[in-house]
């Protein structure tokens, strides 16, 4: 009771340690045992495309090469002027709708994905009109191929006010006349030998001369592996922020210890001489941390398994997946339990141990320790500086492990503080300088076939994937451009702008391939499966897509396409473009949307983690003063002896951790940014574009704001403190 702030501090820390363990791994846990059963219940293709020509003889194929193959029908219909919803045919093989919510379809019946649904205030029993019919929402469901439902390959984000997925009988579809087709494809058997039946499947659609217009695995499908990017950055938080947050309490905890230790000597003295073993007082003193440790284990474990179910609904809000029910792994919950137990019981143990390898007559006498200076105080010439100065010092330094703890306090204050900050300012600089320096057009249109002849709007370009030779797996797209290009602006590192006639590549995937300029690449298209080579010229400065740039010329050259041909349209206006000619249709302006609708979010996580950071700097910076006002008690009654006025008193006993403040906040941003930079390379690996980490000024300024407002705030909880000690503290001392 007498060290009661102190304690519970460290229940507290226990309490958001155990909580964020158990929260993310159990959230992690959860999402991949779900991902992998909606994957394996609705049979996820192995791969898609777009012929040329329509596929007769698809029984023939699934015997021939052991496989499912489903042709599926889609079409983008204009809900409004910026609102599209991606119809398709209702699949029974491969990709089967979920439903979610409600019932499968009848006559005259539509399945929508729920996150559209919810953004447009759609309930189950609604009409929808597509184009002549009138449909009524049967129910909600969930996509394999369209796990995390973007509009676009391309795009980062989803917006499910503007764009969303429904599915449709075939009949219903076909009474439309109207869109595109594609196959699905999944294999039977051995899942390793799949690269090797997709090739051979190439192969015979070539020997077929049937053209692939489009091809894509779903290892490179980035509505699916977006969601494997995400568990893995949980996976990411949740091994390393609990961490550190107990080992903080294990120093703080050991802080406190320690000081009950230097304050009982003389008890432990008496008991060693009264026949106590080492033990028995070994396990006196450990009682603390480990009722400490058990007691915050099983509350932070209990209210994290009670955040598992909204943390789930929060996520499937971005991944559109069927949850049947929450699962509860054990594994994880034993482990927060046990994991603040050993920590704690580790480092009490070390603590009391040194304590005790004092004889009783030494502990009698007050301990080895007593009144020792430490060499960097005597190294350090404090004489010629003012008393008040030399105070702040000496109280530092008389304290090393408790001026570490409150910088590491602060550190990690810090880093919490500014995670948020960093992340938005980072996605603020990624959309200025793709979608503002770097893309400037405004509408994006790719054909189902290719088109000759010079457009007589917009600018036209082609677009064609390709692989490593070396490597089937990394997948990337090379695009052929105008010369003389209005919307696509590059620029190199010192921001000179490049000459588009040259072969740039971007720098995602110049820093995965390793490429240098004037290095040359074996690449393979993935459509016509033939091998080539590409010299880099120069690497553009820009962070969305992993692209090659060439000139249109050389790319029909290269591809052997007839010259004049191209593959898409982009444009300033919208073009009138009939539907049945396009594979897709984007604008900018979606996806500016999408990053508005996802910032919304990302300021409420930047306001829990701030909360998190002030309840966390506060407890530190708190139980630190706490710590200082206890081993000063006697020089404060001495200076009210004395006649000090309480605000001199506040200023050398409070400031003097002023600088360690300024410090831990200087250091934790590099820290910060380094360890974001790190985590971002990491996830983005399966992604087509590098995470650029950087946070504004104004941001840093604010995060220091608050940091020490918080130290003002802890100085002022901590008067009450000073003002209850009085003059005869001194008195009792001497009498002692």
């Amino acid at each position: 009771m007498e060290s009661k702030s102190q304690y519970l501090g460290s229940l507290v820390l226990i309490i958001i340690s155990c909580l964020l363990y158990t929260m993310f791994n159990q959230l992690s846990s959860n999402m991949t045992n779900i991902k992998t059963s909606f994957e394996k219940n609705y049979v996820q293709e192995d791969a898609s495309f777009i012929a040329d020509k329509k596929l007769n003889n698809i029984k023939d194929l699934e015997s021939k090469f052991n496989m499912s193959i489903e042709e599926t029908r889609s079409i983008d219909y204009s809900v409004s002027k910026d609102k599209t919803l991606r119809i398709f045919s209702e699949n029974t093989k491969v990709n089967i709708p979920a439903i979610i919510e409600g019932k499968e379809l009848s006559g005259k019946d539509i399945l929508i994905d729920p996150a559209y649904a919810k953004a447009n205030e759609l309930k189950i029993g609604d009409s929808i009109k597509l184009y002549n019919q009138n449909l009524t929402i049967s129910g909600f469901m969930s996509l394999p191929n369209y796990i995390y439902p973007i509009k676009s390959e391309s795009d980062l984000l989803n917006d499910p006010n503007v764009f969303g997925i429904a599915v449709i009988s075939k009949d219903d579809f076909n009474n439309i006349n109207k869109g595109s087709s594609s196959y699905s494809i999944k294999f039977n058997g051995d899942k390793n030998s799949v690269d090797s039946k997709i090739a051979q499947f190439k192969d015979y659609l070539k020997s077929e001369n049937i053209v692939i217009f489009k091809w894509t695995n779903i290892s490179e499908n980035p509505r699916v592996t977006y969601v494997g990017a995400k568990i893995d950055g949980i996976n990411k938080v949740s091994s390393s922020m609990p961490v550190a947050i107990l080992l903080l309490t294990c120093i703080l905890t050991g802080i406190v210890m320690w000081r009950m230790l230097k304050r009982e000597p003389v008890v432990i003295g008496t008991l060693y001489a009264l026949g106590y073993r080492k033990r028995e007082i070994m396990k006196h003193y450990l009682m603390y941390p480990l009722s400490i440790a058990l007691a915050g284990g099983i509350i932070g474990t209990i209210l994290g398994t009670f955040t598992l179910r909204p943390m789930l609904n929060f996520m499937v809000m971005y991944f559109n997946m069927p949850i049947d029910s929450a699962s509860f792994s054990i594994k994880y919950i034993v482990i927060s339990i046990l994991l603040p137990v050993i920590f704690l019981s580790i480092c009490g143990y070390f603590v009391v141990n040194k304590a005790l390898k004092c004889s009783p007559v030494e502990l009698m006498r007050g301990g080895k320790e007593k009144g020792k200076v430490s060499f960097i105080e005597r190294k350090l010439k404090l004489d010629t500086l003012k008393f008040s100065t030399k105070f702040k010092v000496r109280e530092q330094l008389r304290s090393i492990p408790r001026s570490i703890f409150l910088l590491l306090g602060v550190v990690l204050a810090t880093m919490l503080l500014l995670y948020g900050f960093a992340a938005k300012s980072s996605i603020d600089f990624l959309m200025k300088d793709t979608y503002e320096n770097a893309y400037k057009y405004q509408y994006e249109y790719v054909f189902n076939a290719l088109q000759q002849g010079t457009p007589s709007k917009g600018e036209a370009f082609s677009v064609s994937p390709f692989t490593l030779k070396s490597d089937n797996k990394t997948g990337f797209s090379v695009y052929g451009i105008s010369t003389d290009s209005k919307y696509i602006s590059l620029k190199d590192k010192s921001g000179t702008k490049l000459n588009t006639d040259k072969i740039i590549i971007t720098k995602p995937l110049a820093d995965k391939l390793k490429v240098k300029p004037q290095d040359t690449i074996q690449v393979v298209n993935k459509l016509d499966s033939r091998e080539y080579s590409i010299t880099v010229d120069s690497i553009a400065e820009t962070y969305v897509g992993e692209y090659i740039y060439m000139s249109l010329t050389k790319f029909n050259a290269m591809l052997k396409y007839p010259v004049n041909s191209y593959m898409g349209l982009w444009s300033k206006d919208k073009l009138s473009i009939p539907e049945n000619k396009l594979l897709r249709a984007a604008t900018i302006d979606d996806f500016k949307k999408a990053f508005d609708s996802m910032t919304q979010p990302m300021q409420y996580a930047v306001g829990t983690m701030s909360f998190m950071s002030f309840i966390i700097g506060l407890i530190v910076i708190y139980v630190v003063t706490s710590l200082i006002i206890e081993e000063n008690k006697e020089s404060i009654s001495l200076m009210k002896v004395f006649g000090y006025r309480k605000k001199e008193v506040y200023s050398l006993i409070l400031n003097s951790s002023s600088f360690i403040i300024v410090i831990g906040y200087i250091i934790g941003v590099p820290i910060l940014l380094a360890s974001l930079s790190a985590m971002f390379n990491s996830i983005t690996k399966s992604m087509n574009f590098a995470f650029p980490v950087t946070i504004r000024y104004t941001y840093v300024l604010v995060g220091f704001l608050v940091i020490y407002i918080t130290y003002e705030i802890s100085k002022v909880l901590s008067r009450k403190k000073i003002n209850k000690i009085s003059m005869t503290e001194a008195l009792k001392s001497g009498m002692e």
